[in-house]
């Protein structure tokens, strides 16, 4: 019985997505599982090499390079699985998470999807728990009010960098990294597959949001611990273009699930909590131009 279907995105990754797979079969005892590999038309080897290393696996060739949404929707026509594990190529499992997520969606009804804990090769914990962004929220960062809150309080309303990551947690939405869902969750959702409209970047945001509107939770499991390399080693200008991607696929998000109003509220907001802050000057003028731009509808450059 295949309990978890694990789909991963390779591109020009060979490998860092076969340690990811090796991770995975290393590790998961408590489950039945399938890996996925899906090629996004990758040019640095003959994706066949994966069958050579791991056959148990299938290997799904995409002639084109559709992205990462798209690259998941077409893994996931190819699963038999009860619940689906978006597994990003630049993860390994730590130990057996895949069980640890797993029991957790079978544990409470109410929730649709899981997440592990994320850890940068140091042990550093990445922060991939968030609210969704809101108005109130900037305003309570605004007036610091939020350090009036203990710690656990402060980390449980703000999460992201502000929560231990030590405790189970119910979040608004998390990283795409590692996103265990129940297939039920997968048939509710339009046109029965994830919304894959953005290339990359973001999308995570979008599933979150559509999961919680369909009236589940999502939890965070502490005890399942994956690596994540997070791409540690990318240039400074890829790094500049991910950044404005990111911005033009939230403002497609906040447009659409926001509306109008509630997104100029939300860049406002935004704009004066970056006029107030202390931080590095050089990115706050950055955003501000940027947030500027998004609030009177300019294309960001």
């Amino acid at each position: 019985m295949v309990q978890v279907s694990v789909i991963i995105i390779n591109y020009n990754t060979f490998q860092l997505t076969s340690e990811a797979i090796t991770s995975i079969q290393a590790h998961t005892r408590g489950v039945g599982y399938e890996i996925i590999v899906v090629d996004n038309a990758s040019t640095e080897c003959d994706p066949g090499r994966f069958l050579e290393a791991f056959p148990t696996i299938q290997l799904v060739r995409n002639p084109d390079n559709s992205g990462f949404a798209k690259g998941n929707n077409l893994g996931i026509r190819h699963a038999v699985g009860e619940t689906i594990l978006l597994f990003n190529s630049d993860a390994a499992c730590l130990n057996d998470a895949l069980t640890l997520t797993y029991r957790a969606l079978q544990a409470e009804p109410r929730v649709g999807l899981t997440t592990a804990r994320l850890e940068y090769p140091t042990g550093a914990i990445q922060p991939s728990c968030g609210r969704f962004p809101s108005v109130s929220l900037q305003l309570l960062e605004l007036t610091r009010l939020q350090k009036l809150l203990s710690a656990e309080r402060k980390g449980q309303v703000l999460q992201g960098t502000f929560f231990d990551y030590a405790t189970p947690l119910y979040p608004d939405w998390v990283w795409g990294t590692y996103f265990h869902f129940k297939r039920e969750v997968l048939e509710r959702m339009p046109g029965q597959q994830l919304a894959d409209d953005f290339f990359m970047y973001a999308e995570d945001l979008q599933w979150s949001y559509t999961v919680r509107q369909l009236g589940y939770e999502i939890k965070y499991v502490p005890e399942a611990h994956v690596l994540h390399h997070f791409s540690q080693s990318t240039k400074k200008e890829k790094r500049l273009n991910q950044g404005l991607m990111i911005l033009r696929n939230e403002d497609v998000f906040f447009r659409r699930e926001y509306g109008w109003l509630r997104t100029k509220a939300l860049y406002l907001s935004k704009l004066a909590n970056f006029w107030l802050s202390r931080g590095d000057q050089a990115q706050r003028r950055q955003l501000l131009r940027q947030y500027t731009q998004l609030l009177l509808g300019k294309p960001l450059a």
